[in-house]
């Protein structure tokens, strides 16, 4: 990626400096948020409805995401630059043309990413849609519910009130034994 800029120096943020070095820390910051990346991927193919790691998705390509604009500003500023330089002679058609292609490759990833953050978004959106719909139903079940509790008391208490009729019945036959010496 960054080894086809190698020999362009350039002036950003006021300091002289090779290209290269003035994006270390920016390709830094990316190659740990594409690591980051690789690795919820890869755990949200076992888990896709997994909320946690679609939200550590969704942090992590914001991050991304601001570290290749960062990334694009300082290259389009050294493009500009290095413009100069090629009209100049100081700089071969062959570095600009290396820069024109990073140029052209990180607007590419930056776009993936952003494409990659809308899909997470709508991922998170479908999870949070199904998630209302699951409280809805719930709460129609639990209405229901509700709404059966006087029928089910009753019936309940039907049921309490065989019961006592059966246990009074026995108690009546046993007591109608006892008084006529009957055996069973």
């Amino acid at each position: 990626m960054a080894g086809r800029i190698k020999g362009i120096t350039v002036e950003i943020g006021g300091d002289t400096t090779k290209l290269e070095q003035a994006l270390k820390s920016v390709n830094s910051t990316i190659k740990t948020t594409q690591s980051q990346l690789k690795d919820v991927n890869k755990l949200l193919k076992l888990d896709p409805a997994n909320t946690e790691l679609l939200s550590q998705k969704q942090k992590t390509l914001k991050e991304a995401i601001s570290a290749t604009k960062e990334k694009l500003d300082a290259l389009k500023t050294a493009q500009e630059q290095a413009k100069k330089q090629l009209e100049e002679g100081t700089l071969g058609q062959d570095k600009y043309d290396a820069l024109q292609r990073e140029i052209i490759e990180t607007e590419q990833e930056l776009r993936r990413l952003q494409e990659e953050a809308i899909n997470a978004n709508a991922e998170l959106e479908k999870i949070d849609q199904v998630g209302q719909k699951m409280e809805k139903v719930g709460d129609s079940i639990s209405g229901a519910g509700k709404k059966m509790m006087p029928l089910t008391l009753a019936i309940g208490g039907v049921g309490a009130a065989a019961v006592k009729t059966t246990a009074d019945f026995d108690e009546g036959v046993s007591q109608v034994s006892a008084i006529s010496g009957a055996t069973g």
